[in-house]
């Protein structure tokens, strides 16, 4: 008996010996499972057994053969699909599928309990993700991690709560979903001007890009473009989107704290902000963005506005969000340049329901700098339950785990 047939009888008594309830079962396996049904096999054994979590994942066929040009055609070739029925598909709480070229067939109304899906690696086409989520009816939270071959993500899902885009490469994305609540968007490249939100009951927008490593940052969907388009600043050319901030309460993103042009499109998102309670920031400090062209970064962004740019924040107008709404904030890899430290200056003399403000510095800061910002700690509050806690770098708290003031000195030697 070769290894393959032996995993697979090891599966199959593993599956077929367990006596007791089974809540969750998680198989990895080889290529060849798919091509002889084996895979499908296991999950309706488990959907027998009463099983309600499960997680499947197929070897990695990318690093299997890669001397195929076109993937989609090699793996209908070696049998690697995973032909999925529906009524198996949807009849798992939560599930997860990775590396798979899916196809699940027929579509048809049958009673379902899918809550919960990922997909990880999975290939299949715009049109069967837009025609199977149209049929997962009691669907709540939905992963879509690293599934390239998805060209443009089409959602019209009255039943979704939760929405989480990593690392795909999207020609656009259209999410109609009035119940939603959260939304992560996750190093997404996406064509500009294609995001579309139509969620009115959004409570916690996330957005992440890492702008050093990525190899598009042209196309990196920015925290930017995303406030400015589900704010209504800038929709899309004939969209009527308006507002999906009105019901937010949690805003986290990476976001350049020293950069005008992201500020004004914050600023003015947070006249959006009617609820939100927490923010929280990633500053983005990137030397080198200088060297795209892109817009992230403008020798000249000091032109869009009419005064120094370091009144930015003295200038603005106040907003709900500010004066009686906002009671947390938290910032890491806070550099102590000026800009931030005005735009921190601007919260404790304005947020009038404040009650935390948590500052995590940089690895790499000066001393003068870092002084500047324990000079905030004696402005006066507009919340009497202000408490305002600065912690050092993250590697330095790795490596010696010292106070706050043990690393301010160590600075100076």
């Amino acid at each position: 008996m070769d290894a393959i047939a032996k995993a697979s009888k090891m599966i199959n008594s593993v599956i077929d010996s367990h006596s007791s309830p089974l809540k969750s079962c998680r198989i990895r396996h080889l290529t060849e499972s798919c091509a002889c049904g084996e895979a499908v096999g296991w999950m309706k054994k488990l959907l027998g057994k009463g099983v309600r979590e499960i997680s499947m994942e197929q070897e990695n066929h990318y690093d299997l053969h890669p001397y195929y040009q076109d993937m989609e055609y090699a793996l209908k070739d070696l049998g690697q699909t995973l032909d999925l029925p529906f009524e198996v598909f949807s009849g798992f709480e939560v599930l997860e599928l990775k590396n798979y070229l899916l196809k699940i067939s027929p579509f048809i109304d049958t009673p379902q309990i899918l809550k919960c899906l990922t997909f990880n690696n999975v290939d299949m086409s715009t049109d069967d993700l837009r025609k199977m989520l149209s049929y997962c009816s009691s669907l709540g939270n939905l992963t879509l991690k690293e599934c390239n071959p998805i060209q443009k993500v089409e959602i019209d899902s009255p039943s979704l709560k939760v929405l989480k885009i990593c690392r795909m490469f999207v020609c656009g994305i259209v999410v109609s979903a009035a119940n939603i609540e959260v939304v992560e968007i996750d190093n997404v490249t996406c064509y500009r001007g294609r995001l579309v939100l139509k969620t009115p009951k959004l409570q916690v927008l996330c957005s992440y890009h890492d702008l050093k490593n990525s190899p598009f940052v042209n196309e990196l969907l920015k925290t930017k473009e995303i406030i400015e388009t589900s704010s209504g600043i800038a929709s899309p050319q004939g969209s009527n989107i308006g507002n999906i901030f009105e019901n937010l309460v949690t805003l986290r993103i990476d976001l350049d704290l020293g950069n005008v042009r992201n500020l004004i499109a914050l600023s003015f998102a947070l006249k959006s902000f009617y609820h939100l309670k927490n923010l929280e920031i990633s500053n983005q400090v990137n030397d080198d963005l200088a060297n795209h062209n892109d817009g992230v970064y403008d020798e000249n962004e000091d032109e869009c506005l009419p005064f120094p740019k370091m009144l930015f924040w003295q200038r603005r107008e106040l907003c709900e969000c500010i004066n009686h709404q906002l009671k947390t904030l938290y910032i890491k890899g806070f550099t102590g340049k000026e800009f931030e430290v005005e735009f921190v200056k601007y919260i404790i003399t304005n947020a009038g329901a404040m009650e935390r403000i948590t500052i995590w510095f940089a690895d790499v800061c000066l001393w003068d700098e870092v002084i500047a910002t324990v000079c905030l700690l004696s402005y006066p509050n507009a919340s009497t339950k202000l408490s305002i806690i600065l912690k050092p770098g993250k590697k330095y708290m790795e490596r010696i785990g010292g106070s706050f003031e043990e690393w301010v000195s160590s600075l100076r030697l």
